[in-house]
């Protein structure tokens, strides 16, 4: 007779098989409770919420390599997320306007192209939006299934739920699953990929050396921060070889190399093979890193002017995009950081970003855990295989140091940092077992009582959502979210007159169907009348200065929509006085 299996969890344990199925049924059960709240969650924040700065110029790109089959639209990005948020949208007929669609070197013409796209969908256009939202959802179930049986793998079945809860529970992870931008899609595929190339680095195979560097070209497409992992795999791949943790190493090589070969061959599948191989001396450039003094192409005249490049050209030209936007000359770029406006930005910004957004009892779990880890039996594949990633993938933004910007340029690190957190619950110890989960509770709590704003979420600490605006602004706080709370609170306040709304956003919104008395540009001294105003108004926000609601004083709040909008009351023009010079820092 056979003796039952024990479960992975509880090696050594024999036990009836009927328990070990009981077992698994309930762990089932658990799993699918937790992510079907979070895609409940998700779904219900992507219904409420009004298009993002950025959300219309990446759904009408979809849009546009679908309908167009080109890719020269919003090259800025890999076209992955986009190209799946479109789906359901088309499915739906839309409107279509291209009349604004132009092409060239460093052209972004996406955003007027977005903004047509809402002009000729109208009202319609916010459940537009919506299904196009539901469709990436499934990135971030794959983020949810990645961290929670890559941390059961290595800790056991208590820290595989903790880390699933760190993820379906995180607010910038809900915040930022809700949306159709390729931040959740870069960061599920990075883990993804990490995930399969430690798969094969314990057992080395050809068909695994395949899926992880299939992954890899995948997360690639999502967005280009993952090109950081071409330099990670090669990297632990030599250190494994060199402590003896891998044998056949000629065999190791060749297979690592088929891996990157694969994620190439993938990448220029995402983009129908459209410009690949193009001599790098061909390329029009507009940042100072490619296109060197002369404003064009710096390998123009260099030996690698007939240098064919493997990637295609919209991919290398949005890399250049992206450089353009970092270097930041002349500051055109500004950061905002507690109060004061930047033409720059610093390597700690993002450390502070986390300090203040992430949940407390998340930054306490990644404080102790390394402490404890380190004589886990499995702490040096840890080490290298999720601390070594993260820290690259976090390290890249912070080395842009051009101008500073929301948390989700670091997102794609955040669930390296969960299976950090996650291994507090692999200690046998019940008091540390009890208090790692009380903590867990804490992070659950904090992140839900802020829903469905998780958008603008700041952690206790930070003094909350209320005041995270002190802190941060931006894609932080304030990102044109919040629209359709405005018309809501609108429709259930008709009595309250006049009222006065400063929406701040890209969004035409009276084509949308909104219609509303905004105060007058210039006019310092603004009638008496109940103000609803977005934060990035009254702290400044230079791209839409309104330097007289920045007047208004704290005094004259009287309640809030959501951290993001401020609702205020003035009584008498002459009681406007500077608030930005009176705000000092949360408690």
């Amino acid at each position: 007779m056979m003796m039952p299996h024990a479960p992975k969890d509880d090696p050594g344990k024999a036990v009836p098989m009927v328990f070990v199925r009981i077992e698994l049924r309930y762990r089932r059960l658990i799993v699918a409770a937790i992510v079907g709240i979070h895609v409940a969650l998700c779904m219900w924040g992507a219904y409420v919420h009004s298009p993002t700065v950025d959300e219309p110029a990446y759904l009408a790109s979809g849009l546009s390599h679908w309908q167009l089959g080109r890719f020269d639209l919003c090259k800025v990005s890999p076209p992955l997320v986009r190209l799946v948020a479109a789906i359901p949208v088309m499915l739906a007929q839309p409107g279509y306007d291209w009349k604004d669609y132009k092409v060239g070197p460093g052209v972004r013409s996406e955003h007027a192209v977005g903004r047509s796209f809402l002009v000729a969908n109208g009202e319609r256009s916010f459940w537009l939006f919506t299904i196009g939202r539901w469709g990436c959802i499934p990135f971030s179930l794959i983020g949810a299934f990645v961290c929670y049986r890559w941390a059961f793998e290595f800790f056991g079945v208590a820290s595989g739920y903790a880390a699933l809860v760190l993820w379906c529970f995180s607010p910038n992870i809900l915040a930022h699953a809700q949306l159709l931008t390729p931040d959740i899609g870069v960061t599920a595929l990075c883990i993804a990929a990490c995930y399969t190339f430690w798969r094969w680095s314990e057992t080395p195979t050809w068909g695994r050396s395949l899926i992880w560097g299939a992954t890899l070209g995948v997360a690639l497409l999502a967005k280009t921060n993952a090109i950081v992992l071409f330099s990670a795999f090669p990297a632990i791949c030599l250190i494994t070889c060199i402590i003896g943790t891998q044998r056949r190493e000629m065999q190791i090589v060749f297979q690592m190399l088929v891996g990157i070969t694969t994620a190439i061959y993938v990448l220029n599948l995402g983009y129908g093979f459209e410009g690949t191989c193009q001599l790098l001396g061909d390329y029009k450039f507009v940042s100072t890193t490619f296109a060197g003094t002369d404003g064009v192409n710096r390998f123009e005249d260099s030996l690698f002017r007939s240098v064919p490049v493997p990637v295609p050209a919209a991919f290398l030209e949005g890399i250049d995009l992206q450089r353009r936007d970092f270097e930041n000359t002349g500051g055109s770029r500004k950061t905002y950081f507690r109060g004061n406006w930047y033409d720059h930005g610093w390597w700690w910004y993002y450390f502070y970003a986390v300090a203040v957004k992430i949940p407390v009892g998340t930054l306490l779990l990644c404080a102790v855990s390394p402490f404890l880890l380190r004589k886990h039996i499995k702490g040096r594949a840890v080490l290298l295989f999720v601390a070594f990633p993260g820290i690259l993938l976090f390290g890249l933004p912070c080395s842009q140091t051009g101008f500073g910007h929301s948390l989700r340029y670091i997102l794609p690190a955040a669930p390296f940092a969960f299976l950090f957190a996650a291994g507090m619950l692999s200690q046998s110890n019940r008091t540390r077992l009890i208090l790692s989960m009380l903590v867990m509770a804490t992070v659950v709590a904090s992140s839900l009582r802020n829903y469905p704003h998780t958008l603008s979420y700041f952690n206790e600490l930070a003094g909350g959502p209320q005041n995270g605006h002190f802190h941060l602004l931006d894609g932080n706080v304030d990102w044109g979210q919040d629209l359709l709370f405005i018309q809501e609170w609108l429709a259930k306040n008709r009595e309250k007159q006049p009222v006065y709304v400063a929406y701040w956003g890209f969004l035409p919104v009276k084509d949308l169907g909104l219609d509303y008395a905004s105060p007058a540009h210039g006019n310092e001294n603004l009638p008496p009348g109940t103000y609803l105003i977005s934060v990035n108004f009254l702290r400044g926000e230079y791209r839409q200065k309104r330097p007289e609601l920045e007047t208004l004083a704290t005094g004259n709040e009287i309640g809030t929509i959501s951290p993001a909008i401020r609702i205020l009351r003035i009584q008498d023009p002459r009681s406007q006085l500077k608030a930005r010079d009176s705000d000092k820092p949360p408690r």
